[in-house]
């Protein structure tokens, strides 16, 4: 088989959102993504995407991964990633640069999935089975009712999900507020999340409220507090009976690691997009695994719904549904997989398998 790499883009899809989103201090006008693609002799291409958060990410993927492995065997592909780490030693092991890289991996794992006529998830060693989703919503807006919160809860409890995720207000007071009026409408077997962005400083102070919300069944309690504030991570993990989760955004192995044993984060938060890509993933979520912390993976649910098939302890995938208006993604493709009774089971198409709507990705393109 024809096994040399011939050819890598990188671009950007700027992608209008229905409304503007705002997420702590982040403001989100639209969705600017970055897509990663690969081709090999015998005219295969595997591609990734995932969010650039208006950084110079396909910038890093054309100066510091593509010289490395333009017109080079697939053979090497572990070798060459070592090399691709230490060549870039410089920008350390988190940040903008591990976020181009993974996104490489992510599309050479596609490419490599697709020369065998292989799902991604049995390439990697997997099994086809149904993973739970969470839904996510609940973006705090200026114009929000009891009753447009309502709609939203009653809405997301007709697909059956293992949890609902909402986004803070950054208030902590407004937040239980909020929550007990999504626990009003959400069936209580339901388990309700919420993303706190980042938002808070001292947990001594936000314990106190945070331990007025366990009478809700809440699944867990995501970003807190700076992704390296271990200490504080690992107070409120220890002061409350909810669950802490953290990792989404973040890189690295060892940072994970630290997460894990000096934050005590109850569920680590992965997106083989930001991580590490699909090989820093898999080791990511195996040392979770042997540590007995779960994995929930972030957003992308195509990509990582193959990789909850090929490792243990990933126990959920999350959403964004076409009709919550929070999410632009479902445009840049052609097919979508189907929630059935809150679960979603793997595409038999080879690699990760997403038919690409080329049309709407040629008009947004920067």
């Amino acid at each position: 088989m024809k096994n040399t790499i011939t050819k890598i883009e990188s671009f950007y899809v700027r992608v209008p959102l229905g409304r503007p989103l705002k997420l702590g201090a982040i403001e989100i006008p639209d969705r600017h993504y970055v897509i990663v693609r690969i081709y090999d002799e015998a005219g295969n291409v595997g591609t990734s995407y995932g969010l650039s958060r208006n950084a110079p990410v396909a910038e890093v993927v054309h100066n510091n991964i593509i010289p490395i492995w333009k017109g080079k065997s697939l053979d090497n592909h572990e070798e060459l990633y070592n090399l691709t780490t230490k060549a870039n030693v410089c920008l350390g092991t988190n940040g903008i640069f591990f976020r181009a890289l993974s996104l490489f991996d992510c599309a050479l794992y596609d490419l490599l999935a697709i020369r065998e006529k292989q799902p991604l998830y049995k390439y990697l060693g997997g099994e086809s089975k149904a993973i739970p989703t969470m839904l996510v919503g609940g973006y705090p807006t200026s114009n929000e009712t009891e009753e447009t919160l309502a709609d939203e809860m009653e809405l997301y409890a007709t697909y059956n999900p293992a949890g609902v995720k909402i986004a803070s207000t950054t208030d902590a007071f407004k937040d239980g507020e909020r929550l007990r009026t999504c626990r009003k409408y959400l069936p209580m077997s339901i388990p309700l999340m919420i993303d706190c962005v980042w938002g808070q400083t001292d947990a001594k102070t936000y314990a106190v409220e945070v331990q007025k919300w366990e009478d809700l069944n809440m699944k867990w309690i995501e970003d807190p507090f700076l992704t390296d504030d271990y200490e504080n991570i690992r107070y409120l993990s220890e002061n409350t009976k909810i669950d802490i989760a953290v990792g989404d955004e973040q890189s690295g192995y060892l940072n994970m690691l630290r997460l894990m044993d000096q934050g005590k984060v109850n569920v680590l938060r992965l997106d083989a997009t930001v991580c590490g890509g699909v090989r820093t993933f898999i080791k990511i979520a195996k040392a979770a695994y042997q540590r007995g912390i779960p994995v929930a993976c972030h957003v992308f649910h195509q990509l990582h719904l193959h990789l909850a098939c090929a490792v243990p302890g990933v126990d959920i995938i999350e959403y964004m549904l076409p009709e919550s208006d929070i999410e632009s993604y479902q445009r840049l493709w052609d097919n979508d997989l189907v929630l059935e009774n809150g679960t979603f089971t793997p595409t038999e198409n080879p690699g990760v398998g997403t038919a690409w709507n080329e049309e709407f990705i040629i008009r947004y393109k920067e």
